[in-house]
């Protein structure tokens, strides 16, 4: 018997030709159909197809919740039309600086950060403006330093610039690109830091923790931080009176002979959130003659709903207990809708309006059109602890001595390149003394350095920072700054100031806890 012949292909006991491949096992033809659709997929689609998000706005700035936030030489401008202006300036700087340093024997030079949330909206206490002017403060003191010895000669300074956003997400992004950055960019201390709220002591603390602790370990010092319970924060310096110091200035330009028979209603925020509206209230509240009150503290909530309900709903009781001073302990953003209903207010007795340094902010804010009217026909007035106001320089020039004022005076660098700005709000001349003593403190280590061929460190400046006071304070423009233990500056000058119903604002007297400032002629200084 013969075999069938086996043919190249045919199976072992096949008789006959194989059939098709694909008709072998019907699975065959499908996975033949899917192959064909994948290679088509990736040939037509490919090309096509969405890219990654990409969340970079520019070097060390990136999207987080549709904002751009993080850290820049100046090169990106969070707000163009309200800083394009100085963070070119400060860009500019930042690479002369760079070039210099750069050079065989070149100075070396050391970075500060400018941080506070750049963009405020309409829910914020700072304005687009105040914003401007504190950068532009910054920025003086920067090329002060860099162009002068008034405050040392090295290392020479630049200044970054962060925007913490509105938020946890967004200030930990700008928190991660300042840890990326501290030793590239040899940073040393952060300045500005935004207002008195539990968040910012947050975020404060974690700059100034160390680094085993995973915090960053830069020095911090806040430009227009009041509350007294940051002092409790390691690591923090401040140039502002805390609000302790505010209210018992307050209570002692109250105690002058004009108005020391006065009667005074307190009205306070007790939103949980505000450190700044709790601590005014309780300094007042502890400076003040307890027979002088007219009856107990009237309480709103800023972080509820129907603020200006509540306020118009209190004339009536305002009325009634009949002061003649309302100590409005509450944001600048809040005062004009409580100014507003005070014009129709049931009673027409002449009525003084007295509030924190927060006010400054009140003429630039969104809806002082409203109280125009109760300035000038309601028979108010409204006067502020204020934090700097170049008319505390002719009303007490003994408060005010050396470099700082100079700066922005007549021929001075901030007249040099913001002439067209005003003084009035105080914030420029409050963002220059913060850099100038994160600047000062910087150089005072830098001297000092015998062995570090005087590079300088977060934690050598924090170490430092207690010592600038006596004959080491630092003469600021706000006045001088003479760090206490507690890392507050001692007995700091305070220029009560009032607004008038056009928004200009004049200088009334210049006061301090206990009632003078201090001065050069101080012991001790």
């Amino acid at each position: 018997m013969q075999w069938p012949r086996r043919n190249p292909g045919h199976r072992s006991g096949w008789v006959g030709e194989l059939p098709p491949w694909w008709k072998r096992w019907p699975g065959n033809a499908l996975c033949l159909l899917g192959a064909v659709a994948l290679v088509a997929g990736v040939l037509i689609w490919g090309p096509w197809r969405e890219p990654p998000v990409d969340t970079a706005c520019a070097a060390g700035v990136q999207r987080v919740e549709g904002v751009c936030v993080g850290v820049t030489d100046g090169s990106f401008a969070f707000d163009q039309k309200n800083l394009g202006d100085v963070f070119e300036k400060i860009r500019a700087e930042n690479d002369r600086v760079s070039d210099v340093s750069s050079k065989k024997g070149g100075p070396s030079n050391v970075g500060i950060v400018y941080l506070m949330k750049m963009v405020p909206d309409d829910k914020d206490t700072n304005t687009p403006d105040s914003v401007r002017h504190e950068i532009e403060g910054a920025y003086a003191a920067q090329h002060e330093a860099n162009h002068s010895s008034k405050y040392g000669d090295t290392p020479l300074i630049r200044l970054l610039l962060a925007d913490i956003g509105d938020g946890p997400a967004q200030s930990a992004a700008t928190l991660e690109q300042l840890r990326q950055r501290t030793a590239t960019d040899r940073l040393v201390a952060v300045a500005g830091l935004g207002t008195s709220t539990r968040a910012t002591e947050s975020l404060i603390r974690t700059i100034t923790r160390p680094e085993s602790e995973d915090g960053l370990q830069l020095a911090a010092v806040g430009a227009v931080l009041t509350a007294d319970t940051l002092s409790k924060v390691p690591g923090l310096v401040r140039v502002a009176p805390v609000n302790s110091d505010e209210a018992a200035a307050a209570a002692a330009f109250l105690g002058q002979r004009e108005y020391a028979k006065k009667r005074v209603l307190v009205i306070q925020d007790e939103s949980a959130k505000d450190q700044y509206t709790k601590t005014l209230a309780a300094g007042f509240l502890a400076a003040l003659p307890k027979n002088r009150l007219a009856g107990r503290t009237e309480l709103y909530d800023s972080s509820q709903g129907g603020v200006a309900t509540a306020f118009k709903t209190r004339m009536a009781n305002i009325c009634a207990k009949k002061p003649d001073v309302i100590f409005f302990a509450g944001r600048g953003i809040d005062l004009p809708r409580f100014l507003a209903p005070l014009k129709d207010r049931p009673c027409t007795e002449p009525l003084l309006v007295v509030s924190g340094d927060d006010a400054s902010q009140t003429a630039q804010a969104k809806g002082f059109d409203d109280i125009k009217g109760t300035l000038s026909d309601g028979n108010v007035r409204l006067v502020y602890t204020g934090l700097a106001h170049p008319g505390g320089w002719e009303r007490m020039p003994e408060a005010f001595p050396g470099w700082g004022r100079q700066t922005f005076g007549e021929g001075g660098v901030y007249r040099a390149h913001f002439n067209e700005e005003a003084l009035d709000d105080g914030q420029a001349i409050m963002g220059h003394d913060a850099v100038i003593t994160a600047i000062s403190a910087v150089r005072v280590v830098a001297d000092a350095s015998e062995t570090n061929n005087g590079k300088v460190s977060g934690s050598e400046v924090i170490q430092i920072w207690r010592s600038l006071h006596g004959v080491k304070a630092v003469s600021g423009a706000s006045g001088l700054i003479s760090l206490g233990n507690d890392g507050s500056p001692e007995r700091k000058a305070v220029p009560i100031i009032e607004i008038g119903a056009d928004g200009s604002v004049r200088t009334l007297a210049v006061t301090a806890r206990g009632g003078k400032p201090l001065t050069e002629k101080d012991p001790g200084q």
